[in-house]
């Protein structure tokens, strides 16, 4: 895997971010303290009931360890381990030197 597809990740992550933080400061402006009137709560929110199939939702034939692995980690996320590791390795040569 090339890690110049992961820095790409890592600058929308970084923008991502970026917005989440000006998104907290407007939320910290907007909130508001006041009384509630215990007298005369909101009703709660109506509750559904779960109607989903909990589980795994793939068949598999041969259930070996590597099959359940590749189910949940992709070759993206073990190259972006990779990436993430060899950029931690080469952080901690460089303060080691």
């Amino acid at each position: 895997m090339d890690s110049e597809e992961y820095s790409e990740s890592d600058s929308s992550y970084e923008d991502i971010s970026d917005e989440s933080d000006s998104d907290e400061d407007t939320l910290d402006a907007a909130r508001n303290w006041c009384r509630i009137d215990q007298e005369n709560l909101a009703p709660p929110p109506p509750r559904f009931p779960f109607s989903g199939n909990p589980g795994l939702n793939t068949r598999m034939d041969s259930s070996s360890p590597i099959e359940f692995f590749c189910i949940f980690f992709d070759d993206d996320i073990v190259g972006y381990i990779a990436s993430e590791t060899n950029r931690y390795a080469e952080d901690f040569i460089e303060k080691m030197i």
